[in-house]
Parts: structure tokens; C-alpha cells; sequence
């Protein structure tokens, strides 16, 4: 009897051990480090862009329910520095679209609540559209565009596809939400391409689940676009691989990844509910090799702000892979941020407790740096 119980313990400690080892992939890692906090005043709602080694960030909304035009620069030496605001003719703005074709950057779109206003102007929406050249003197930065032929929107998704041939790529518009003032629309599913070279617009599509507040992250010639939420308040799981450059027809550039819930059948799914989520950041990581490319989603909330941050392998099986990564600092959760990259780590800055204007509305300029694949022992979590 006494050598069975020997035996059925040593049992339970070799099944103990081996459960441990099959769980020790599931080991969070990346570090998240407290950087210089923004050169502006705190926002929600604003856009970035990134033209050789600077980030330009602007527009949004601050604690006191004011919408804003200024944009800073942030630079390889992780300095902040203010650039032109937008120009004269352009009113200020929060959930606008912003992209870059690695020489100008374009700004437009959005929404103004006009909340602290007075009474003087009501809520609108934008369609206009700008250029920004950094190379241009103080003063003359930006340049008026055509406006943009769809609806007016507000936390639509734009981004820039660079063709694999050398020749020009193109900016995209898709998604996004009217649904204030006396004629409301909902959410969107429209996609619209747009020339840089020509100024125009064109519709290419509809294409997957309406939404506002979506994420995207282009590596190469593709794209693509998961979260965000529709004005009925639900939360699409569809994943979009969008591959502007593979076929000669627009039908052939869409298709659909895994989708973000956890499938019967499957076991690498288990916790792919927990990804869906609005108005979180997206950036992308190691992108000079398959081996080290990354795409990272991090904030957001679903129902309330979230912590938990997350990184897709676009190569890792046919339709990639999604894993958990370390804990966004627990006393610096937002929404409505900005996500990008620079010196080869991902950034978050700004965002708050909210998507849109509120009184008491907390607002962050805090900024955090991420560094993957590494132990996060010295993790900055301070507020």
C-alpha cells in the first residue's frame, strides 16, 4: 500500500510538471517603459502619421471639450517639437483619418462636438482634406485638398499601401460612424482608394462588419483591420486581410483571417475572445524580416478600459497567430490613443477614460514604449 501511494504521488508530480511545460508558452513578454510624455496638452481622438524618421501626431479633443488643430513632431532622438497647426481655413477636430506616403502626410475627416462653444456653433462633420510637407518652411506645411466624396464620418480607418513594384502606392479610407446630429447614419462599411498623384477619390467596395474606432497595421503591401465597435454597441470579431496589390479586380483583395472569438475545434483560439475592442492602438514591430514582424494591439475598452495587450505573427501558420503579451501599466489605461513605431519599438501616447467630450473627462499625455519579445522583470507600471 505504501509503495502505491509512493508511486500514484510521483504520478501526480510528473502530470503536474508536464501541465506546467505545456503552459510555458503562454508566458507574457515584451516590457513596457515610461518614456517623455507628450509635448501637448492631454487628448482623445487624435492622428498620427510618419514620414522618414518623425512621428506626427495632432488634432483631437482636450479635458476642457475643446477640439484641436496643432500637430508635434516626435523625432528619432525622442524629442517632441510643434510643427504648423492646421492651416487657417481647416476647423479643429477629433476621430480624423491620417496616413502617409512616406513623403506628405494627409489629414482629414472627423468630427467637432463643438461642446465648449457656447452655443454659438452646432456639431458638425468634416469631409475636407489636407497635405502635410515637412519640408516646407514654418507657415506653409499644410496644403488644402479635394474633399473626401463619401460620407462624412468620425473614427473612420485610413492607411497607406506602399506597391511591391517601387511604383506608387495608395491611401484608404474605410469604416467610421455618423451617428450624431439630426440626420444620422450609423456606422460604415464603404472603402475608398485614393490617388496621391491625382487628388482623386474612388469607392472600390463594401467590405465586412460596420464599425468605428477600428485598428489597423500594414506590413509590406498588406493591411490589416480587426476591432472597433458599431453604433448598436457590438463588437465586430471579423479580421480583414486587405491586399490592395494581388489581383487585377478589386473582388480579389479582401479576405478574412481567424476571426477574433474562440471557434469549437480549435485550441490556439481559447482566448481570441478577449481581443475585441474599440478605440485601441495598433503598431508594428520587427517588420525588416517575416521572422521578427510582429502587428501589436494594445488599450482599448469593451465595456470598460482594458489592460490586456496582444501581438499577431502574420507568418506563424496559414492564417497567422495571435498571443498575449505583457499588461498595458495598469495606472495609464486609455482609450482614443495613438499608436506607432519608432527605433524599432511600438509607442502609445495620449487617449483617456473616453471616446468622445465629457465633463471630467481624464485625459493622458503620458507616453510608453514597448520592446518586444523580452523578460518585462523591470517593467515601468508608474502613473
Amino acid at each position: 500500500m505504501f509503495m502505491k501511494t509512493v508511486r500514484n504521488l510521483c504520478f501526480l508530480v510528473v502530470l503536474m510538471l508536464l501541465v506546467g511545460a505545456c503552459h510555458s508558452n503562454d508566458e507574457k513578454r515584451g516590457n513596457w517603459r515610461k518614456e517623455q510624455a507628450f509635448g501637448g496638452a492631454g487628448r482623445i481622438g487624435a492622428v498620427s502619421f510618419k514620414i522618414g524618421n518623425a512621428v506626427y501626431i495632432g488634432t483631437g479633443v482636450n479635458t476642457n471639450q475643446v477640439e484641436l488643430k496643432d500637430f508635434w513632431a516626435f523625432n528619432e532622438t525622442l524629442n517632441w517639437e510643434e510643427v504648423d497647426t492646421l492651416p487657417a481655413g481647416a476647423k479643429a477636430r477629433y476621430g480624423a483619418v491620417a496616413f502617409s506616403d512616406g513623403k506628405y502626410g494627409y489629414v482629414g475627416l472627423g468630427y467637432a462636438a463643438n461642446n465648449n462653444r457656447y452655443g454659438t456653433e452646432q456639431p458638425e462633420y468634416f469631409s475636407d482634406f489636407y497635405r502635410f510637407d515637412p519640408s516646407a518652411g514654418r507657415g506653409s506645411q499644410w496644403t488644402k485638398l479635394g474633399d473626401f466624396p463619401g460620407e462624412q464620418r468620425r473614427y473612420a480607418t485610413g492607411f497607406y499601401v506602399p506597391s511591391p513594384n517601387g511604383s506608387t502606392g495608395k491611401g484608404y479610407v474605410c469604416f467610421g460612424s455618423n451617428n450624431e446630429g439630426r440626420n444620422p447614419k450609423g456606422s460604415f462599411k464603404d472603402w475608398w482608394e485614393y490617388d496621391t498623384q491625382t487628388d482623386t477619390w474612388k469607392q472600390i467596395g463594401v467590405y465586412g462588419d460596420k464599425r468605428e474606432g477600428a485598428c489597423v497595421a500594414v506590413v509590406g503591401s498588406t493591411a490589416y483591420i480587426f476591432t472597433g465597435v458599431d453604433d448598436a454597441g457590438t463588437y465586430p470579431t471579423d479580421f480583414i486581410k486587405f491586399t490592395p496589390f494581388a489581383g487585377a479586380t478589386s473582388d480579389t483583395w479582401w479576405s478574412l483571417l481567424d476571426p477574433l472569438k474562440d471557434l469549437d475545434g480549435r485550441s490556439y483560439d481559447n482566448d481570441y475572445g478577449m481581443l475585441p475592442r474599440a478605440y485601441a492602438v495598433s503598431f508594428v514591430t520587427g517588420a525588416d524580416s517575416e521572422a521578427t514582424t510582429r502587428i501589436h494591439l494594445a488599450t482599448g475598452s469593451r465595456l470598460s478600459l482594458l489592460s490586456d495587450c496582444w501581438e499577431f505573427n502574420p507568418y506563424d501558420h496559414a492564417e497567422g497567430r495571435w498571443n498575449e503579451v505583457s499588461n498595458f501599466p495598469g495606472g495609464q489605461l486609455r482609450q482614443a490613443g495613438v499608436g506607432f513605431t519608432q527605433n524599432g519599438f511600438g509607442w502609445v501616447t495620449l487617449g483617456g477614460a473616453n471616446s468622445s467630450p465629457s465633463m471630467n473627462l481624464s485625459m493622458r499625455t503620458s507616453t510608453y514604449s514597448f520592446e518586444p519579445g523580452v523578460e518585462n522583470w523591470d517593467q515601468d507600471d508608474e502613473w
